[in-house]
Formats: C-alpha cells, structure tokens, sequence
C-alpha cells in the first residue's frame, strides 16, 4: 500500500524484521569524497556524485553547494522524508510539504580569526505541511516526525567524530 509515495509494506516488513533481530536496523553509511582543487569536492554516495565548493567570496569557485548548505539540506530533507513517513504511518495524506532552514554562522572560526566558534549556533527551520488534518494534528506530526529524524538526533547529541589518517600501504612499519 502506498501513502503519500511511501511504500508502507516494505516499510512495516522492515520495522517487524527489526523488532525481531534489532541487528537488522544496523547500517554503517558510507560515502567517498575526492578533492578538486580548491574548494571543489566530489563525493560518490552510493551511484550519487554530490558537488561541493565555497562561494567565490569565500575563495571558492560555486561549482556546488557549501558543506554547510549540504548539511542543511540533509537536515530539511530528513525532516521532510520523516513527516511524510510519520504522516502515512497515521493514514493523513499530504499533499505538500516544504521546508525553510536557515543557519548562523561566523566564518571567524572558518578562518581562524579570534575566538569564533566554527559550526552554526543555531538552525530554525521553518515548516508548512499541507495535509488533510487539522492545524492540531499536523503540529504533532511535525514534531513528532523531528524527533525521528536521524539528522536532528545527529545534531543535536553532538555525535563523536573519530578522525584517522589513512596509512600508505608503501611505508615502511
């Protein structure tokens, strides 16, 4: 059965799979980033190139959304999937969900100037569902809906980030 482009058996297979054998749920993401020069990446995400680059203010040559803006986009996107999934689940149909982010940021940290923080300090998203659900309902979806996405949780738990350098196979031990 399909609800607002969800496929909800495959959806309610997997969550009884997982209720089974939590192990299941498990994934490990993955992707592949190759630099260009410059500020200009690519990163292979399963068959997806992404580009990446810095505005030409910041030096770069705007071939490709910021890493920020990427992440930005990662954290509406999720919140979009996330009400659409959440909102079918419930049986309410949507007919449009579309979503405003917005992020501060003080490129003193970026480069290195004073005591600025890199990072945002803060993201407000901003939300409009139209759903054939009272204003009530639609409210609890969407909160609802951001407390699953796992972008938000990501974000806001402070995820620990574990950096390594690749050894050369060639060196010497």
């Amino acid at each position: 059965m399909m609800q607002n482009g969800v496929d909800l058996e495959r959806v309610d297979a997997l969550v009884e799979a997982i209720r089974k054998d939590a192990v299941k749920g498990k994934r490990t993401l993955s992707c592949i980033t190759s630099w260009n020069g410059g500020a200009h990446s690519t990163t292979i995400v399963r068959s997806f190139a992404i580009p990446a680059d810095e505005p030409v203010v910041l030096g770069g040559t705007d071939r490709g959304a910021s890493p920020m803006e990427l992440m930005l986009t990662g954290l509406s996107a999720c919140t979009a999937i996330t009400i659409a999934y959440s909102a079918a689940q419930d049986g309410i149909e949507v007919d449009s969900i579309e979503i405003d982010v917005a992020g501060d940021l003080d490129l003193g940290g970026f480069l290195n100037i004073g005591d600025a923080r890199p990072g945002l300090a803060e993201i407000r998203l901003t939300v409009r569902v139209d759903a054939d659900a009272p204003r009530e309902k639609v409210e609890e979806l969407v909160h609802h809906a951001y407390r699953r996405s796992p972008v938000a949780a990501s974000l806001e738990a402070r995820v620990p980030i574990r950096v390594c350098l690749a050894r050369d196979d060639t060196e010497a031990p």
